[in-house]
C-alpha cells in the first residue's frame, strides 16, 4: 500500500478496483443524479447550472407578476443548488478524513499483525458503501426540496 498519505490515490484505486468486482451503479442513484443535473442542481460549476435553472423554471404568461415569480423560483433553486453542494462537499470532506483515520489504524494494526491488501480494500469498501447511503438521502432530500419548489411555483401560477 503506497504509504504517501494521500487518500484520493488510496481511495480511487481501491474503489476502481473494487467496482469492477462489485455490483453495478444503483439505479436510484443514477435516477437522482439525473434529475439533479435536469434540474440544474448539480452539473458544471459555470454556466450549465445557472441555464439549467433557468431552463427548468416553470413557463409563464410573460406579465410582470409571472417575470418576479421566475427570478423569485430561480434565486430559490440557486439557494437549493448552494445548500447541495456546500453539503456534498462536507460529506465528501468527512468520507475522505474517515478513510484516511481507517487507513491509519490499519498501518498501526499492521505492526501487530500482517494485513492484507485485500482486507484494507474490503474495510475501504465497507466504508465508502455507509457514505454512499448518506450522499443517497442528500441527493433524495435535494431532489423533493426541488420538487416542492416546482410545484409551488405551478401551483401559484
Amino acid at each position: 500500500m503506497p504509504g504517501n498519505g494521500c487518500v484520493h490515490g488510496i481511495c480511487a484505486g481501491l474503489s476502481i478496483r473494487g467496482a469492477q468486482e462489485e455490483d453495478p451503479p444503483d439505479p436510484q442513484l443514477m435516477r437522482l443524479d439525473n434529475m439533479l443535473l435536469a434540474e440544474g442542481v448539480s452539473g458544471p460549476e459555470k454556466g450549465g447550472g445557472s441555464a439549467g435553472a433557468a431552463d427548468a423554471a416553470p413557463a409563464s404568461g410573460g406579465s410582470s407578476d409571472n417575470s418576479i415569480e421566475h427570478s423569485d423560483y430561480r434565486a430559490k433553486l440557486t439557494q437549493i443548488r448552494q445548500i447541495y453542494h456546500t453539503e456534498l462537499e462536507k460529506y465528501e470532506q468527512a468520507c475522505n478524513e474517515f478513510t484516511t483515520h481507517v487507513m491509519n489504524l490499519l498501518r498501526e494494526q499492521s505492526r501487530t499483525r500482517p494485513i492484507s491488501p485485500k482486507e484494507i480494500e474490503r474495510m475501504v469498501g465497507i466504508i465508502h458503501r455507509k457514505f454512499s447511503s448518506i450522499q443517497m438521502q442528500l441527493k433524495q432530500s435535494t431532489c423533493e426540496a426541488v420538487m416542492i419548489l416546482r410545484s409551488r411555483f405551478l401551483d401559484a401560477r
